[in-house]
């Protein structure tokens, strides 16, 4: 029944509760006039007040407006036998609750038509009774409490808006920070699906990029270096096991939970720049290191940076270049830290088995990440050259 209720119209709503508080005003009014102890000089003015709440009350949310200046222009006029009873006030006072609680009227106007109106209430007009003279029996006492009661109750509505209207607000607002919790989110977990899948590649790939081109080598000179698959496998064997122990270490701190901010893999060093380096010049490529002996006070995410972008820049020449020599330079200064992979070409031929890396990108989100920058591309000699700018205060 309840259920069945709320999802009635409005209006419905507004007649079903007027009528009901219709029909106890009018039951106990009729009751106590029907006894010994309550005897009104006028009855007809306590049902006029009944029956104007329950037209207020039913117009309360449909037309609270019209329903509000009606009662204060036309209610006093249906009083010919008023009484200084308070109950007489209450339909003008819910219109003004009424028509201010649903900002139908402003507060201002609300307040001065309900004491206007409630104020002729309390005038006794003889004269238009035919009987003589106009005569007011209205103390201070009355028009006080009328201006009063007609003020609590305007300012009651005033109220009762501003809290709905706060509420309102703070659902829509709500909704929207519920709404934007469930984007964040998915975007977190992208982003840190998007790290862990960089990291592992950065880890990873290094090792096994120089294991497919030492494998590919051994194959090409077999016929004429017999010992050289043998040797090839025995490196790869090493190469192998290094590749297994970052891709260990690096799940390994993945697993871990903690409250702290993770590092995806154990802390960043030139030695572990100089380890790819050492990689190339076993394949047969001569790279020439410009570092400094230590990162120094770098942040943690530049430090790591600049080691990741290092070995990808070098994987690189590896993987798409026939360069028999590079460079690699890792500068720092008071501000920022400069990596830049130089290599004369020319490049290697398409080869699909070594396609559909991330490499560049990978280190483009790495220098973003850091507040740097990333460049990429051929130079002015013909060759490739790779160059990151990484500050070393964040921005």
């Amino acid at each position: 029944m309840h259920l069945a209720l709320r999802r009635a119209p409005v209006w419905a709503q507004d007649l079903l509760a007027a009528l009901g508080v219709g029909a106890v005003w009018f039951g106990f009014v009729g009751y106590m006039y029907r006894g010994d102890y309550w005897r009104p000089h006028f009855i007809e003015p306590y049902w006029w007040t009944g029956a104007w709440l329950v037209g207020v009350l039913a117009l309360r949310r449909v037309a609270p407006g019209w329903a509000f200046w009606g009662t204060a222009m036309f209610y006093p006029l249906f009083q010919s036998g008023v009484s200084s009873s308070l109950f007489h006030l209450a339909p003008f006072l819910v219109a003004g609750f009424c028509a201010t609680r649903q900002g139908a009227v402003p507060p201002a106007l609300t307040a001065i038509g309900a004491v206007l109106s409630g104020w002729a209430l309390n005038l006794y007009l003889q004269s238009l009774l035919g009987y003589g003279k106009i005569n007011s029996w209205a103390t201070p006492s009355d028009v006080l409490s009328t201006v009063a009661l007609a003020l609590a109750a305007v300012a009651l509505g005033w109220m009762v808006r501003r809290i709905a209207v706060t509420g309102e607000e703070l659902r829509a607002r709500n909704e929207e920070l519920t709404a934007l919790q469930g984007v964040l989110a998915q975007q977190a977990v992208l982003a840190e699906r998007t790290r862990i899948a960089r990291e592992l590649h950065d880890v990873v790939a290094h090792h096994m990029s120089a294991i497919v081109v030492r494998a590919q080598a051994a194959d090409r000179v077999a016929p004429n270096q017999p010992r050289a698959p043998a040797e090839a496998v025995t490196w790869i064997a090493e190469e192998g096991k290094k590749a297994l122990t970052s891709m260990r270490s690096v799940v390994h701190v993945l697993r871990r939970e903690t409250g702290e901010a993770l590092e995806l893999a154990p802390a960043p060093a030139l030695v572990d720049v100089r380890a790819a380096a050492a990689r190339l010049t076993a394949s047969g490529r001569d790279v020439e290191l410009d570092l400094p002996d230590d990162l120094g006070d770098l942040r943690p995410e530049v430090s790591l940076a600049v080691v990741r972008i290092a070995q990808e820049g070098l994987t690189n020449v590896l993987l798409h270049s026939l360069a028999p020599r590079l460079s690699l330079e890792v500068v720092a200064t008071p501000g920022y830290v400069r990596v830049a992979v130089s290599d004369p070409g020319p490049p290697l031929p398409d080869n699909p088995d070594l396609h559909g890396g991330n490499g560049l990108l990978n280190m483009r989100e790495r220098a973003l990440s850091c507040g740097g920058t990333l460049s990429a591309g051929p130079d002015h000699n013909g060759g490739w050259r790779v160059q990151a700018v990484l500050p070393r205060e964040a921005s």
